[in-house]
């Protein structure tokens, strides 16, 4: 056999490599079974001679593209990196720089203008032929900006001048979307409309004049006109802006200079990894894995059919389109699913791009590098103890091959993160070395739900999914008649009739839907039906899920009020502090006290529960035998920017062995002590994984739970909700499961749905949860003349939680005008601002209070605020807390009021401005109880004062909003559940000109006109004047 050199059996080995990737083996690591690969499939591809496998292996060894440990064999694997974006957005190469946007768009340099202008803004602030526009308030950009003070004039000059060779003519002076607070006047009437002669050097001033009576920002594009002999036209133009603004708005202004995030196509990398160092994990884990999870890695050819884009005449694209235009069925369940889910992966790829930092240190600690991630303490990006993330030496990020270094996350500190890399790393680190950093994402839950979608007609699902009838058969012997344990129910006809039709279970194998809109106690009519089948039902098993932590919990304090904890099981996320588990459900939970930690028992033990409850699987993490989630075969999950404001999430199931076993004894000792909990990380609403996956795995019986219950469904994709199912719940079937088969769907499809980052995914159903699916295309849950079929579905109609004015403006949009107030039979808590001295009208507890602010961002992050905005929050903030009872104000604390703004950046801002900037509010002992959060942060809450902050008041930004799914415009599901959050008192501040566009917010603000709840900022409808200057615009010549 001939001698190979190294160079020469390395060759081979990169070939080896390579067969690897292209057969999705390249995670193979066992020696032997590689061996097995080369001799039998590699070295029989080619006539060549070949080394030996232990030749090849030497060879990737002494090259540091291998690691071997025994048997086991680690490869550096080294890729290309590539991005597929789906957004039809402009890129730039490594080469040419293009400022855009936080989300990729192409970034205007343009000021706040309204998007007419901005499209062409460039070419229309040019000085043409020597003339040019110029004052002392110029910011650049075409922007002319001075400071005013409400109540005094102010007078400013903007100046035109000719320092050209000839004589040109300013044929017209035309202010456009002008605030009524701005005037301009000149000496030669050419703001009247004459014409002026400017010869070379010639300089002509016009006055900009402003009187406002309220802070904001008041602005006006100016449009010079002018020819040129022999008599050419041209135009300029300019933004000219007054603002007024208190001390807290300038302290809240941009702390620096926005930093446009720059969408590019990276340049191609030869990457190798050098593995970190995990930490340990002492999590205790019975619970069997016999069936396996499945890598369901996305085709290669998948990304490149995406790169080449619909305008290809691509035979790949032309297959995807009809995979994704196909109805969904039980023939292509699985097919369009995995397609859907891959499309998801493939834009999460680019979206945690932006998480990405350069040229930051780390501080060494003992053993581990400690890195600073400022928003980590909000989840953006999500960091938990296991998971990982990458950094190499910034002074050789252009360096191929690339030498990566792979960190796991020891610990979370609020935004400090330790992490443990290699010791090739360590050895090398100095201080103040910078480092690039790259985050990861999970691909756990994604594969979780395609081994849902997989198993769902695998275990015959259909009827479950795809219902077309009802066997008709009830699972009691006689006419339902119930013992109510909730005795509220009794005078609510929807809920009884709800609950009667769960019981009997008359829709099987159906799905039985409850459709809960706002208020209207949906979790309550989930709750007393599962307490009845717990009751009627001695052989029954119930399955109880919802996507997050707090809809959980909520259901579990539910149950226990009536049902003994040691006949209920919580599971619970090893990744969630446990310092956020309610105390009343500590006891039926799977905390270990002596162990200071979550654990799982055996599918036996497990089954000793009848009833489970436990969180549908979301963007986050698992232990799926007990290791961190980065050797589980997934790295981890950041917060898709699709979400731009933290969405709760949903968590690990664990177990509990039954009575008489030691973890029973185990959560005997949990009842007293807590102090060990420090260390247990982060909230796991926003990150985890859940049971029902694991429950699969352990290979429960089809059919072992006979009832389903998933709360807030349509905040889950539909393989979320299957993942609850397939393997665990059988269908209905008379001869073989006629006791069975009860899934039951409780949400809100006009509610906010699930959060997701693909525009393909999103346009073609993936953003459709189950509930919705079946509500909007299966004839069994569609509404006929006569209402919704009881015996499939029921619409709960009486709101318990707002004033009948704050619930007119969603029953008319979105619920037919069918919801009712519940009346109270003594002071009804809902009336007490009635007579608020605030409001602008009594009786009618509803204010929306018009702002003319401005849409600003600053340093590199993408998301939005206003600080006019922030100024009159405080002020009504300062109102409701500070009264404390004197007068018309009723005593309220900060934990009952609740403020929503849709962009982080605002949240961020009105947080600083209430706990650091206003001394009168920091005082207050309970102002931490006060919530400021993003829309999908208050799905599910109520609060007795709600005050929004729309943010938005520019339209040049609405497209990008629509597109990105971005603020509340063009957005109903999140205007929805943000006026659906108060009881007595909304109030809503924003720029009345730019919501108006919307037709959901136009109906808002008509409504709160006419009602006399409308003050501040006048507001005119101004749609019909933009099309007038976009007619005109069509009509101007820019000149050369």
């Amino acid at each position: 056999m001939p001698k190979f050199t190294v160079a020469e059996a390395s060759f081979w080995g990169c070939q080896f490599l390579q067969f690897l990737r292209d057969t999705d083996r390249e995670q193979e690591s066992l020696r032997e079974t590689l061996r097995t690969i080369y001799n039998q499939e590699f070295r029989g591809r080619t006539d060549a001679r070949t080394p030996s496998f232990s030749s090849i292996l030497y060879a990737l060894r002494t090259n540091h593209q291998a690691q071997v440990r025994g048997e086991v064999v680690k490869f550096k694997v080294e890729r290309r990196v590539v991005v597929a974006d789906q957004y039809p957005r402009p890129r730039r190469n490594a080469q040419t720089s293009v400022s855009t946007s936080a989300s990729g768009q192409q970034l205007s340099s343009a000021p706040q203008t309204p998007q007419i202008y901005a499209r062409h803004w460039a070419e229309l602030i040019r000085g043409k032929h020597g003339v040019e526009i110029v004052s002392d308030y110029d910011q650049g950009n075409g922007s002319i900006r001075f400071p005013v003070v409400p109540g005094e004039p102010c007078t400013v000059t903007v100046q035109v001048h000719n320092s050209g060779t000839q004589v040109v003519t300013l044929q017209r002076f035309q202010p456009r979307q002008q605030s009524p607070e701005l005037s301009f006047t000149d000496e030669q009437g050419v703001v009247q409309g004459q014409s002026l002669l400017l010869h070379p050097g010639g300089l002509y001033p016009i006055q900009v004049c402003c009187l406002t009576t309220c802070n904001g920002h008041f602005s006006a594009v100016l449009l010079f006109e002018f020819t040129k002999e022999p008599g050419e036209p041209f135009s300029i133009s300019r933004s000219v802006a007054a603002v007024a603004e208190s001390q807290l708005a300038k302290d809240l202004g941009p702390s620096a200079l926005f930093q446009p995030y720059t969408a590019s196509l990276p340049r191609l990398v030869t990457v190798i990894t050098e593995d970190g160092i995990p930490p340990d994990s002492s999590l205790k884990n019975e619970l069997e894995r016999e069936i396996p999870l499945g890598t369901y890695h996305y085709p290669k050819s998948l990304k490149d059919t995406i790169l080449l884009g619909p305008k290809s005449a691509s035979s790949s694209w032309a297959a995807m389109r009809s995979l994704l235009e196909a109805p969904l069925q039980a023939e292509n369940y699985y097919q369009k699913f995995q397609l859907l889910l891959h499309l998801e992966e493939i834009q999460m790829e680019v979206d945690i791009r932006r998480y990405d930092m350069q040229d930051v240190t780390m501080v060494q600690d003992r053993a581990l590098l400690v890195l600073h991630v400022p928003g980590v303490a909000e989840n953006r990006p999500s960091v938990l103890r296991g998971d990982h993330l990458f950094a190499h030496l910034s002074s050789e990020r252009e360096r191929s091959p690339l030498v990566r270094y792979k960190g796991y996350v020891h610990s979370v500190e609020l935004d400090r993160v330790r992490l443990g890399f290699s010791s090739k790393l360590q050895r090398k680190f100095v201080k103040n070395l910078k480092f690039d950093v790259t985050f990861t994402f999970s691909r756990l839950p994604l594969q979780v739900q395609h081994r849902a979608a997989f198993l769902a007609l695998r275990h015959g699902l259909a009827s479950l999914l795809f219902p077309s009838a009802s066997c008709q058969q009830s699972l009691c012997p006689g006419p339902f008649q119930p013992r109510w344990i909730n005795r509220e129910l009794e005078t609510n006809e929807e809920q009884c009739k709800a609950v009667a039709h769960i019981v009997t279970g008359v829709s099987r194998p159906a799905p039985y839907l409850i459709f809960g809109p706002p208020g209207t106690g949906k979790t309550v009519t989930v709750v007393e039906a599962i307490k009845q089948v717990w009751t009627r039902f001695k052989d029954a098993r119930i399955l109880v899920c919802a996507p997050s932590n707090s809809a959980t919990d909520l259901l579990c304090q539910c149950l226990i009020k009536d049902i003994a904890p040691e006949n209920v099981y919580r599971l619970i996320a090893s990744s969630r502090n446990f310092r956020e588990v309610p105390t009343d459900i500590v006891p039926c939970c799977n905390w270990d006290e002596e162990q200071s930690s979550y654990v799982y028992p055996s599918k036996e033990s497990l089954k000793q529960y009848r009833i489970i409850i436990t969180t549908l699987v979301t963007a986050g993490r698992s232990e799926e035998l007990g290791f961190p989630a980065s050797m589980a075969g997934g790295p981890r999950a950041a917060l898709q920017p699709g979400n731009p404001s933290g969405t709760e999430q949903g968590e690990v199931g664990g177990g509990q062995a039954a009575a008489g076993k030691s973890l029973v004894c185990g959560r005997m000792r949990m009842k007293g002590r807590r102090g060990r909990m420090a260390r247990m990380g982060q909230d796991a609403e926003t990150a985890s994984f859940h049971l029902s996956s694991r429950l699969v795995s352990a290979n429960f019986p089809p059919g072992f739970f006979s009832h389903v219950f998933i709360d807030e469904c349509g905040r889950a994709v539909e393989p979320e909700s299957v993942v609850a199912i397939a393997g665990l719940l059988a269908p209905m079937d008379q001869q073989t499961n006629p006791k069975g088969g009860q899934l039951v769907l409780a949400g809100d499809p006009k509610q906010l749905g699930p959060v997701l980052t693909s525009p393909l995914a999103i346009q073609h159903g993936l953003g459709t949860s189950l509930l919705e699916r079946l509500m909007l295309h299966n004839p069994l849950y569609k509404k006929s003349g006569g209402g919704y079929n009881p015996q499939f579905i029921t619409k709960l109609l009486w709101n318990y939680r707002s004033h009948e004015a704050i619930l007119r403006i969603p029953n008319e949009l979105f619920y037919d005008n069918e919801l009712k107030v519940c009346r109270s039979n003594g002071p009804d808590i809902r009336n007490v601002y009635c007579t608020w001295e605030e409001l602008p009208k009594k009786g009618f507890p509803i204010i929306f209070h018009g702002v003319c602010g401005e849409d600003q961002r600053e340093a590199r992050s993408p998301s939005f605020f206003n600080t006019a905005e922030i100024e009159v929050l405080v002020h009504y903030l300062k109102k409701l807390l500070l009264s404390r009872g004197l007068g018309s104000c009723p005593t309220v604390s900060p934990k009952e009021i609740g403020i929503i703004s849709p962009y982080r950046k605002q949240v961020e801002k009105i947080r600083r401005a209430v706990t650091c900037l206003e001394p009168d509010l920091q005082r207050l002992p309970d102002i931490g109880q006060l919530k400021v959060g993003s829309v999908e942060e208050f799905q599910g809450q109520e609060r007795l004062v709600i005050l929004i902050s729309t943010v938005r008041s520019c339209s040049t930004y609405l497209q990008l909003d629509q597109t990105f799914r971005l603020g509340f415009l063009k957005n109903p599901k999140r205007f929805n559940v943000a006026i659906t959050r108060a009881k007595a008192l909304l109030i809503v501040v924003g720029n009345p000109t730019v919501l108006s566009k919307d037709q959901h917010w136009h109906r808002f603000l008509r409504y709160c006109q006419q009602q006399g709840g409308y003050t501040g900022y006048p507001f005119e409808d101004g749609s019909a004047a933009e099309d007038r200057i976009s007619d005109e615009l069509c009509s101007l010549q820019l000149g050369v």
